[in-house]
């Protein structure tokens, strides 16, 4: 029997927003409950992702953490540092995030994929249509983001679902996109994942914009995009973009994020055959960790215009419309 669902993350044991690893340990232990509870074959993907030799792993203090979680529900591919600096073009971006979350995509085994994040808690409504097993191929499932107040600890139902906790309206999903927080819900088959190629590896710059750019890949492939009819519920945190944008205002280009405004509405990619570090060379370590070694011959090219096509209308404006190879 085929495993249901792979639950990509990315993160590292570098305290980012501040909590990183108790946000992390809380919504880990929360979506593994339920998604248990619920009879849903599941398995988290963890990368990784560069992280500081000066440090303990993170994936070691999730097992000393949550230990019921066992080690063929949790797998962690550790990523050479080397690669972060080897394909990043912007100085101020220090994480990768979505070349991370290829390299997890592109070795999940489940027969759907959520690329999420690592402070996300999975509504209701989104675990009764996992548990009922509705899933369409070639179909994008994407959830309204519910974003919780920074002090908000939910452990149970009430809690979580307390409209109280919330720091502030949330955003209606729009077509043909369904854009809006759209990197901590993204949820698709695993073989047009996979005939997608993942997110886009091309543009390094930025990470902001490149989940976005993701919907109109698949839009622009003839992949259709739905509201899964449920929110997640995210924990706002110091760091992250909605609180932290205007700290950036009028020097943009020096954000962690990098800078938005680049062309992600209009840009549809082509990553390499490769993508997701598919020649990097990978041994495995004890308990469901392995580990991707630096190679050279693994880093795509620095930039490669033939693998991005803009499309545009008669007055010079971008356009979403079909993109056939």
């Amino acid at each position: 029997m085929s495993l249901f669902l792979s639950i990509v993350l990315t993160g590292r044991n570098d305290d980012y927003g501040g909590d990183f690893r108790e946000r992390f340990f809380r919504t880990l232990r929360f979506n593994h409950r339920e998604l248990t509870a619920r009879g849903i074959a599941h398995e988290f993907v963890l990368t990784e992702w560069a992280p500081d030799p000066a440090r303990r792993l993170l994936v070691d203090f999730v097992k000393e953490t949550i230990p019921d979680i066992a080690d063929e529900v949790f797998t962690a591919y550790i990523v050479d540092p080397a690669y972060q600096d080897a394909l990043t073009l912007n100085p101020h971006l220090k994480y990768l995030e979505y070349v991370a979350k290829n390299v997890a995509i592109r070795r999940a085994s489940g027969d759907y994929i959520l690329a999420s994040n690592c402070d996300v808690y999975f509504g209701r409504r989104i675990l009764d249509v996992l548990a009922g097993r509705a899933l369409q191929p070639r179909t994008v499932y994407r959830a309204v983001r519910h974003d919780l107040e920074m002090s908000a600890t939910p452990s149970d139902w009430d809690a979580l679902e307390d409209p109280g906790s919330l720091d502030a309206p949330p955003r209606p999903l729009k077509l043909p996109l369904m854009l809006g927080g759209t990197g901590d819900f993204v949820l698709l088959d695993r073989e047009t994942f996979h005939e997608l190629r993942g997110f886009n590896e091309v543009y390094r710059l930025a990470r902001m914009g490149v989940d976005a750019n993701f919907m109109l890949k698949a839009f622009s492939s003839g992949v259709q995009i739905v509201d899964i009819g449920g929110p997640v519920y995210h924990v706002n945190h110091v760091g992250s973009y909605r609180v932290s944008r205007d700290t950036y205002a009028g020097r943009e280009h020096e954000a962690p994020w990098g800078n938005r405004q680049w062309h992600y509405h209009g840009v549809v990619y082509e990553n390499p055959p490769s993508w997701g570090l598919r020649d990097a060379p990978m041994r495995a370590l004890a308990g469901g960790r392995w580990r991707l070694d630096f190679d050279l011959h693994a880093v795509p090219p620095l930039v490669d215009l033939r693998r991005v096509v803009l499309a545009v209308d008669r007055v010079g404006q971008p356009q979403l419309r079909r993109y056939k190879k």
